[in-house]
């Protein structure tokens, strides 16, 4: 898992590009501060999922974009304030995930260390049992 934290650094006006099927629809590329990992892409989908206007806008990502399908009459503004919200949101999760990987782990590691003890305390015991 990544462990910085993602931001929108910007638009990236030259990879703003007319959807294939339909004209009126652009592709509107907001440019993040680094390359998420699945993880965090997942979270962001899913986010953007339940947070995006009535319009029903589809969004994905490539590379260190997220692209979102907009009509070329959308509020700009609506977009930019939702793909910060997303961004927002899913960092949130993502390190809320982050911390309890983190502590499934350390419980596992502990509990790891805590059988080992008491195998080796067994051990000791069924030792004795013969001498």
């Amino acid at each position: 898992m990544n462990t910085d934290k993602v931001s929108v650094i910007g638009i990236d006006v030259s990879k703003i590009k007319q959807h294939s099927t339909n004209p009126q629809y652009i592709e509107l590329p907001f440019v993040l501060s680094c390359n998420p990992d699945e993880t965090w892409i997942g979270i962001c989908v899913s986010m953007y999922g339940s947070a995006r206007p009535s319009t029903d806008r589809r969004m994905f990502t490539l590379d260190n974009s997220i692209i979102i399908v907009a009509n070329l009459d959308d509020d700009l503004e609506e977009h930019k304030r939702i793909v910060d919200e997303v961004v927002s949101e899913t960092n949130k999760k993502y390190f809320e995930l982050l911390q309890k990987t983190k502590e499934e782990h350390e419980r596992a590691k502990k509990e790891m260390v805590r059988n080992k003890a008491r195998l080796t305390e067994f051990k000791k015991r069924a030792k004795k049992l013969y001498q």
